[in-house]
């Protein structure tokens, strides 16, 4: 065996370990339309939306469910009566609660209706917070995009972490043909931040989304974008005419009431709250991994569709548990589990391992061909592989490295789409390796 093969095959070796490295820990995903909590608005007042009968259900959803990552619609953001500040109100009444303390709530812009996040501080914490304005017809609300990192054990050591982005949005409700485009026109402002990011990543878009088909321009603008390395993906993987259908009842969210003042009326026969996932989640691209079948809705044991939520014999939660969710809002909650690992920050072997006189440059995501420029100072062999992320080698290719700039161009157009490792070494060391998207036409 060469030296080459021997130190490509111990670097590989690296990438696979510190790529699929066994999960360790996992993230509880839930979100929740909260039914305007804290506001007097419509049929809903003190007395059959009372703030603090609510804390005392949410309280024991909490409790049940364990969130880590804790998003929410409908908070009171303005400070209306009867509380003035109703996240910290909700933080200290309903989730920093029996012996519990280590939740915190995000920031956030004031506006009449809130869409943000409370979190388990043990385990996260917030990187940056980006309130994304949404202005139409003269209404406005305000998404908010919260990134998060792992709080590792060693991470004031290491300094190094993994990051997930949570988008936090309540899509314009109702059925005509406005709403709809209001709708199209959010999930396209949604797509336009995912855009500005510049690269795939550990997205998750969060919501009551009040759509009534996956065929809807807003659904599809999230799960058929133009640009698919932002493609978002249904976990549950239940994408279907979903309204109105007996065959989606485990999935349907909305209403837990038959009727109601403040509650919506209906019972349980459409499905508007979700929690979607980037590709990179999905496939455990980036060190956060969608853990399969674990996606439900909370409560929605499918006995009662087009019915209230059943709070007698819920073969889903605790019946408790289906009264305080019934008690709660005409929504119910979703939920997701994200394993992740503990060894965290660009894996081993995908960190930049470029010399002082080496640079490479290529667009990424790449399709068909892949044109690299290669700086060098010096005369040298050297050699391009990809890698599958299970550390299967697909492509190689030598060439000899010239003073100035190399031009290197790529065939790989019987690639399948994906995402890939690409290496770049000598016959003695890894000069690079980072992730690579290619993108080829079916």
């Amino acid at each position: 065996m060469n030296k080459l093969k021997v130190t490509v095959g111990i670097v590989v070796l690296l990438i696979t370990n510190s790529f699929f490295l066994k999960a360790n820990d996992t993230i509880r995903v839930m979100h929740y339309n909260l039914m305007y909590y804290g506001k007097k608005v419509y049929d809903c007042d003190n007395i059959n939306n009372n703030i603090d009968e609510k804390n005392e259900n949410l309280a024991e959803i909490i409790q049940y469910v364990k969130p880590d990552i804790f998003s929410v619609n409908e908070l009171d953001g303005e400070g209306a009566y009867p509380v003035s500040d109703d996240a910290t109100y909700l933080l200290d009444n309903a989730l920093n609660v029996d012996g519990v303390s280590y939740y915190k709530k995000a920031e956030f812009p004031g506006i009449y209706l809130v869409n943000t996040i409370f979190y388990n501080s043990n385990k996260l914490r917030v990187k940056e917070h980006y309130p994304l304005d949404v202005s139409y017809g003269g209404l406005d609300k305000i998404f908010n995009v919260y990134k998060f990192y792992y709080n590792a054990e060693d991470l004031e050591a290491t300094n190094d972490t993994a990051y997930v982005y949570c988008l936090v949005a309540h899509l314009k409700a109702g059925s005509y043909s406005e709403n709809e485009t209001q709708r199209a026109y959010e999930t396209s402002l949604i797509m336009d931040y995912f855009e500005s990011i510049g690269e795939a990543g550990n997205y998750l878009i969060l919501g009551d989304f009040n759509v009534y088909s996956p065929t809807e321009t807003a659904f599809q603008n999230l799960i058929n974008p133009d640009n698919s390395i932002f493609n978002f993906n249904d976990p549950a993987n239940q994408i279907g005419e979903w309204s109105k259908n007996y065959s989606y009842r485990y999935y349907h969210t909305q209403s837990t009431h038959a009727y109601g003042e403040c509650f919506s009326g209906g019972g349980m026969d459409d499905r508007f709250d979700f929690i979607l996932a980037s590709d990179y989640i999905i496939d455990g691209a980036d060190h956060f991994t969608y853990v399969p079948d674990s996606y439900q809705t909370i409560g929605q044991d499918g006995s009662n569709y087009n019915g209230s939520l059943n709070t007698t014999s819920n073969s889903a939660v605790p019946n408790n548990i289906a009264q305080a969710l019934y008690n709660m809002s005409d929504h119910l909650p979703v939920y997701l589990e994200l394993a992740v690992d503990q060894n965290q920050g660009e894996p081993l072997g995908l960190t930049e391992l470029l010399e002082e006189d080496i640079r490479i440059h290529y667009q990424n995501p790449a399709s068909n061909k892949m044109n690299l420029t290669i700086e060098g100072m010096d005369r040298r062999n050297l050699s391009i592989q990809l890698y599958t992320v299970k550390g299967e080698k697909v492509f190689e290719k030598e060439f000899g490295l010239d003073i100035g700039h190399t031009n290197i161009t790529l065939n790989i157009e019987d690639l399948n789409s994906g995402l890939y490792v690409l290496n770049i070494s000598d016959h003695s060391k890894l000069f690079y390796s980072s992730k690579v998207v290619i993108q080829n036409g079916d």
